[in-house]
């Protein structure tokens, strides 16, 4: 069973990993050398921020705060608090971790865009949503915080929605108007649309969130082992530059017929930019390790592509903005 998971921009978890990933593309585009590490949470009009921060840079971050929660539909105001302590230099490597880490990227033939069906059906319904919210002034009664949740192995495939609306369309209306527009982009599933009833209260207004939630589920859209988000970690972290070159590697193989499906895991060494070891193996247990180049996973030798601090909250967006580009995709 394949599970998969997408979070509208105002999910309060997805606010707060927009929150963090922004204070980091700041930090970024005024020190790149930033050396980072920021946690958003919080709830019901105030969000705390902490972390270890390495920088020449010094702006406005509760200014930040307050500018991504807008963004994120969030329409009543926001208290930021901020507790930020410098990070220790022993523990700020230019690429790399001060600890043990281990990534995992994953890609199948399942869908064209590599990503298993469920993962692939999820960020479809997504953005279907997020272009009805923003784009067709006759969805005005939706709001931000919604979350799509697709199970992927029976007969047909159970979509379950959770979405914020206004109280002019009642819950009737809701569910047959969502449940409408997923289906032509989906297909035939077993639907549930707000099945607890109205979602009149969402969003930081009324609910609570935390950024680094995201796990395997939202990473890959099925069940593999994954360690925390790198949200609110700088670019060349294993935990950004290392899953994505990882990701980059699965697809490259599964395009090239090495497998139906191919999982990635690369781990490093606290305070090294090159990994210790790549394992690649398909859905057969073909070791397909021998072509892993490990100079291809040296984060100090990262492509420009992948150093753009946009793609910081590109990632953050991508399951619900058909707009966001990330390379290692294409």
């Amino acid at each position: 069973m394949a599970l998969a998971r997408v979070r509208g921009p105002g999910h309060p978890d997805q606010i707060c990993d927009l929150i963090a990933a922004s204070i980091v593309e700041e930090y970024l585009k005024r020190d790149p050398v930033s050396q980072l590490n920021v946690r958003a949470s919080g709830g019901h009009g105030v969000v705390f921020v902490a972390g270890e921060v390495q920088s020449a840079a010094d702006f406005d971050v509760a200014a930040v705060v307050r500018r991504v929660a807008a963004g994120s539909g969030v329409q009543s105001p926001i208290e930021p608090f901020i507790a930020f302590e410098p990070m220790a230099p022993a523990w700020a490597p230019p690429s790399g971790a001060r600890d043990v880490t281990h990534v995992f990227g994953y890609a199948t033939v399942e869908t064209e865009s590599r990503l298993p069906r469920a993962a692939h059906l999820a960020r479809e319904a997504g953005r279907e949503l997020e272009f009805r919210r923003t784009q067709d002034p006759d969805w005005f009664w939706l709001g931000s915080d919604y979350e799509v949740t697709v199970e992927d192995g029976g007969s047909k495939p159970s979509v379950v929605v959770r979405a914020e609306h206004l109280d002019s369309h009642d819950i009737s209306s809701v569910r047959l108007r969502i449940a409408a527009v997923l289906r032509n982009r989906l297909g035939d599933a077993e639907w549930r649309v707000n099945p607890a009833g109205e979602e009149l209260l969402a969003g930081l207004s009324a609910r609570m969130g935390s950024s680094a939630t995201a796990s395997s589920v939202d990473q890959f859209g099925t069940s593999l082992p994954s360690n925390a988000s790198g949200v609110g970690r700088h670019i060349l972290h294993p935990l950004n530059a290392g899953a994505w070159i990882a990701r980059r590697l699965a697809r490259s193989l599964v395009s090239a017929g090495q497998g139906k499906a191919v999982l990635v895991n690369a781990s490093w060494r606290p305070l090294e930019s090159k990994p210790y070891q790549v394992r690649v193996r398909n859905e057969r247990g073909a070791d397909l390790s021998a072509n892993a180049d490990p100079s291809q996973f040296d984060l100090a030798a990262l492509p420009e592509s992948f150093r753009d601090t946009g793609l910081i909250t590109a990632v953050v967006r991508a399951p619900f903005e058909q707009s966001a580009v990330l390379p290692w995709e294409s």
